[in-house]
This record gives structure tokens, C-alpha cells and sequence, in this order.
């Protein structure tokens, strides 16, 4: 089942629930109820973000072979939708367990009578049969990646490079873990469907007590729920306000260790010292990275050429999948021009250097000495 499918259902079924139990929740003046029916709102926008997503982005969402439109205004197309929406998601669950939670502590102050606990009762245990159903319809047994891409795979493949050259790097040692990475949408969804789950629970254990017990104490039962049901949704909402958020900054992946990836790269012949590396998420799978590597004077095109296929490998042993690298010309402290930009000892290309490159390639593929 495609996963638009998957989440058209869920969305079809919850946007018919709400409206079910915010009408019950305030006729009964059930605030678990209608804390409950807010969640449930929650996973209607949801699964309407992730909807959305999935046409924007397919590449991202169905591992298909298409890609994502670009345009000179979306140069990265729209591979961060899902991010966009999993993270404003999360912050509107903060913001209403936080308002859930006020209110349940003003019930224990003045509390309120629930009238027709078995209509609550109902409206729970229907609700409870319905949030399994959906999450049984958008469990999503393959929208996870294992490790590196195939176009990664495929860098190795055709460029073989001698063993002894990494055999001393951290990623032969000590390869990074590669643990799955699921769709933030299906992921987000399938949170609000567990979670509402155990708040049909906490409803249902509520009117049950309303109903069965005769004590004038019964009634703090509904704003005990709320509580409970606020906690849960604070429980599900801070993890993937983090998650996303840490993403969309731009922060190095947590299973990557830089130092580690500056030290193999490093240790590459031909290479002096490296600076400026960045390496970041661009979606949940797919990683991009940027650097400058400082190289000895008088290194050949073709050096390079081998150079910054070593250093590509190392990447692709790490899962970076797109990696722009710049190279930079070493100078000693002595013989640098006052003129000549410098970072770090090593001077940047100039023009002339790029044309000199570019008329030695033009030689070697004509034949020219």
C-alpha cells in the first residue's frame, strides 16, 4: 500500500472522530474528552503535513528513482518539507499540552460535573478500536535506509583504490553505526497514534470511575486524565521537536565524529591539512558535506585528481553522500605575498591557477607536450 494511501485513510478517520468527540466532550464538559478530541486535531494536521510532503518530495518519502523539482528558488527542491512540518508539529503539541495541562489543574480548583459518563465511555472505547486500526494501516515496515546510498556504493564499486591506503582510517577500524532512518511524517504520524491510544485508555478508565463510583470525589477523575494525557503529550512531542529541529540547524549528524572524519582525511597522502568542514542533514537521508583541503605546491591535475578520489571514498565510507571539496595551495610564511589570501598557511587559487590547470588538461587530452 503506497504510504499517500496509508495516510489518507488515517486522515479520513481521525478528521470523523474529532468531530465526534469534541461534540461528546463538551456536552458531557469531558476535558479529557476534549483534550483528547485536540490530540486527535493534532494528528489530522499531521498526517495532512505528511500528505503534502510526500508529493513534494517522492525521492525522500518513496525511495523511488524520481526527484524532487527544483527551481532557482527551491535549489534544494523540497526535501526539508517533512522537517518543516514534523518540527512546527512538535511545537504545536508543546504549546497544547502545556494548555491541557492548565486546565486540568483549574478542574481540581473548581470542579466540574461530567454528565453521561457512559456516552464518555463509548466515545473511548471506539476511539481506542480506531487509533489501533489506523496505526496497524500506517506502520511502515520499509521507510528506513540502511547506512550508505547506492550511489555511494556505486563510487566504490567503480573507483577501487588500494586497501593499504584506508586500512588505517577510523572507518575500517571502527565503521560509524548506520541505524535506520524512518520517515519523520509516518514516524510523526504513527507518535500521535500511540500515544492518543493510551489516551483513549486514560478516558476509558476515567468514565468508568464516574460511572461506577458514587463518591462526590469521583469527578477529579477527568482532570487526573488530562494530566496524564498532557504528560503523554509532552513525552511524544519534545523528542521529535529536537529531533527535527536539530536538523534543520544544520548540526553534524550524532552518529558521525568529526574529529575522526578530520583525522582519516588528514592522513591522506597528498593532503596537508583540511579546514572549514561541514557536514550536515539536508533531509533524513541524505547527508552533505563541505571542506577545503590545503595541498603541497606543484601538485598536478591528475594528483588532485587521485587525491580527491581518496578523500570522496572516505566520505562515502562515512554515508556522506554529496561532498564539495576546494582545494587550496600550501605556501611557507616566507614566500606568501602580502597580496595572496591565506587561511591557515595555505593560499587560495587564483586565476592564473585555475588557467594553468585548465590549459594542462587541454594539453593531456589533445596530446599537447
Amino acid at each position: 500500500m503506497k504510504n499517500t494511501t496509508r495516510i489518507g485513510i488515517v486522515l479520513g478517520i481521525s478528521v470523523l472522530f474529532f468531530a465526534a468527540e469534541i461534540a461528546v466532550g463538551f456536552r458531557t464538559k469531558s476535558l479529557a474528552l476534549i483534550a483528547d478530541a485536540c490530540n486527535c486535531f493534532c494528528r489530522c494536521i499531521s498526517a495532512g503535513k505528511s500528505s503534502t510532503c510526500m508529493f513534494d518530495s517522492p525521492m525522500t518519502l518513496f525511495h523511488s528513482e524520481k526527484t524532487p523539482a527544483q527551481t532557482h528558488k527551491f535549489t534544494y527542491a523540497f526535501h526539508r518539507a517533512e522537517l518543516v512540518g514534523a518540527f512546527f508539529n512538535g511545537v504545536f503539541l508543546l504549546a497544547l499540552a502545556l494548555s491541557i495541562f492548565l486546565q486540568s489543574v483549574e478542574r481540581f480548583v473548581h470542579v466540574e460535573k461530567i454528565t453521561s459518563p457512559k456516552l464518555v465511555l463509548v466515545i473511548g472505547c471506539v476511539g481506542l478500536g480506531l487509533n489501533i486500526l489506523s496505526a496497524i494501516v500506517v506502520h511502515d515496515h520499509h521507510g528506513h535506509s540502511h547506512g550508505h546510498t547506492s550511489e555511494a556504493i556505486e563510487l566504490i564499486e567503480e573507483n577501487p583504490l588500494p586497501d593499504h591506503i584506508h586500512a588505517t582510517h577510523n572507518h575500517t577500524i571502527d565503521p560509524p553505526g548506520s541505524a535506520p532512518q524512518h520517515n519523520l511524517g509516518l514516524v510523526g504520524v504513527l507518535v500521535h497514534l500511540i500515544g492518543d491510544a493510551v489516551n483513549n485508555i486514560g478516558v476509558i478508565i476515567a468514565s468508568l470511575i464516574l460511572w461506577k463510583l458514587d463518591s462526590p470525589n469521583r469527578f477529579y477523575a477527568d482532570p487526573a486524565a488530562s494530566i496524564a494525557i498532557s504528560l503523554i503529550i509532552f513525552g511524544s512531542a519534545i523528542p521529535m521537536t529536537l529531533k527535527s529541529g536539530r536538523i534543520l540547524l544544520e548540526a553534524a549528524p550524532l552518529h558521525l565524529d568529526l574529529a575522526k572524519v578530520k583525522e582519516d582525511l588528514i592522513a591522506i597522502p597528498g593532503v596537508l591539512s583540511v579546514h572549514d568542514i561541514h557536514v550536515w542533514h539536508l533531509s533524513q537521508s541524505v547527508i552533505l558535506a563541505s571542506l577545503h583541503v590545503c595541498v603541497p605546491v606543484g601538485t598536478s591535475l591528475e594528483q588532485w585528481e587521485k587525491t580527491e578520489q581518496i578523500l570522496q571514498h572516505c566520505f562515502a565510507e562515512y554515508g556522506i553522500r554529496h561532498v564539495t571539496i576546494s582545494p587550496e595551495i600550501h605556501r611557507d610564511a616566507l614566500s606568501i605575498h602580502p597580496s595572496e589570501e591565506t587561511i591557515g598557511g595555505c593560499r587560495l587559487p587564483s586565476h592564473d591557477d585555475f588557467g594553468c590547470a585548465v590549459s594542462d588538461l587541454k594539453k593531456r587530452k589533445t596530446g599537447v607536450a
